[in-house]
């Protein structure tokens, strides 16, 4: 769809209209070959880790849950084989794909779209048994568009009134993937992302001790296949759910809403190259932190545990707030978003990968010990960056000697900023998928990912993810 067009529509009508004429309009040759083979990766990147969750104790709840929600025509749980209505299966597999906090991420909208969009679409594939790989790929990428986008409006505002943008925007992810996979006109899209979004949920205070966050990109995928599917059969939605003055998406859940960025260039510069990938199974905030102190470790080799006196790190007010508390091994989920620990396991083993997040290894006594030993405070000069500095750290490692080692950075690893190369996606999508399938199952369903535009039944993928 031209740029004009598309302003035309932005202009006469409102944002969730342009959005939806966006979605329904668009096809495979719409889409950029590099936006292509972005998508691709994320596929790899997401099932990756949803293969990985399968295999974890909320993932197995979360499988035997869906099984139990119903039987029938629908699509498959990954890492399991069982079929499921296709109003089940997202709920399981955006759960599984979020289980580990190594899901893809959106740095600015601060939202993990994979886990809402691909489950979502995946849902649908056999809803009429004639998806080829374009079709997916298609409803994958205009899931990744919608969805952040709409996060961009106020991902980070979101976090600091305690949302999770994944369940709250991901639901815009959810439909958009939902009702391109069932080819639905704008009308009708309209209605999807309008039933879609009034699902949102998600509360921030999951993150200290519970197994429900993995649960919220789960809940949206449902969402966006609900919105979806009740659309198609002429159900109504909220039609102008993103600007509604009251009540609204955006007015509701964000301080100030940047309106903008839901239709600026659409169809022209996609937000979708700015999902990055995550080196490292914790949250985001913490990266740079973890970055921050690998360089050190590997520049000064006098940096030991024992050796250490303290450690500060100066962030911003959101990056404080959301990870930056005091740490008490609750749960694994307590140990992945807690700045602490993660730093602190990363100085005991110089390496921070899922074998460092443990059951055992998150009670552990020396890293319990050092995360005393450290500070977190708020930075202003980081602070006045705004959203390109919001994750950004001043890492300093005190020893007991008296020297002092800094580093600083404003980019973690993975980001959009400082991307992993498609090597290292590889590696880590060939090391959590083999924790479940053999080695040649793990070659074929790269192989397949890799040149999905060539498959020609999109429903052999869903078999390629079972044990």
């Amino acid at each position: 769809m031209a740029k004009a067009e598309l302003k035309e529509i932005a202009t006469e009508n409102s944002p969730t209209r342009a959005l939806a004429e966006y979605i329904a309009g668009l096809s495979y040759k719409d889409i950029p070959e590099e936006v292509i083979a972005h998508i691709k990766f994320c596929l790899i990147d997401s099932l990756g880790c949803a293969l990985f969750g399968s295999t974890l104790p909320w993932g197995k709840i979360i499988r035997s849950f869906a099984k139990e929600l119903g039987k029938g025509k629908g699509a498959l749980i990954w890492g399991d084989g069982a079929e499921v209505p296709s109003t089940s299966a997202p709920l399981a597999n955006g759960t599984l794909i979020h289980s580990f906090e190594m899901d893809d991420l959106h740095r600015v909208g601060v939202i993990h779209p994979g886990a809402e969009a691909i489950p979502a679409a995946d849902a649908l594939i056999r809803h009429d048994g004639n998806v080829d790989g374009k079709r997916f790929l298609t409803a994958v990428a205009v899931g990744y568009e919608i969805g952040c986008r709409v996060a961009m409006t106020g991902g980070a505002s979101q976090l600091r009134r305690g949302f999770h943008p994944s369940a709250t925007s991901g639901t815009f992810a959810a439909g958009a993937a939902a009702a391109k996979m069932l080819r639905l006109n704008p009308e009708k899209t309209v209605h999807a992302l309008g039933i879609a979004g009034t699902q949102a949920a998600g509360l921030m205070a999951a993150q200290y001790a519970s197994m429900v966050k993995r649960m919220h990109p789960g809940r949206s995928a449902q969402a966006g296949v609900y919105g979806a599917l009740l659309a198609a059969r002429g159900f109504t939605g909220i039609e102008d759910i993103l600007e509604a003055p009251y009540g609204g998406f955006c007015s509701t859940f964000i301080d100030k809403p940047n309106l903008s960025h839901l239709t600026q260039d659409l169809g022209e510069r996609f937000e979708t190259l700015n999902v990055g990938f995550k080196p490292y199974p914790c949250c985001g905030s913490n990266h740079t932190s973890i970055d921050a102190l690998k360089k050190i470790l590997r520049e000064h080799p006098d940096v030991r545990a024992e050796n250490v006196a303290k450690i500060v790190i100066r962030t911003t007010r959101a990056t404080k707030l959301h990870v930056g508390w005091p740490y008490e091994p609750k749960s694994m989920t307590t140990a992945q978003m807690n700045l602490l620990f993660c730093v602190a396991v990363l100085l005991h083993d110089r390496d921070f990968f899922v074998d460092q997040v443990t059951e055992r290894s998150i009670r552990r006594k020396d890293v319990l010990q050092t995360t005393r030993k450290m500070e977190v405070s708020e930075d202003p000069e980081l602070e006045a960056l705004g959203d390109e500095g919001r994750h950004g750290v001043k890492l300093d490692v005190q020893l007991r000697d008296g020297k002092i080692y800094s580093e600083k950075v404003l980019h973690a690893k993975g980001s959009d900023k400082h991307p992993m190369t498609r090597a290292e996606v590889l590696q880590k999508f060939r090391l959590l998928a083999s924790r479940v399938l053999s080695p040649s199952r793990v070659d074929k369903l790269q192989e397949t990912l890799l040149n999905l535009e060539k498959l020609d039944d999109a429903r052999k993928l869903g078999k390629l993810l079972a044990p």
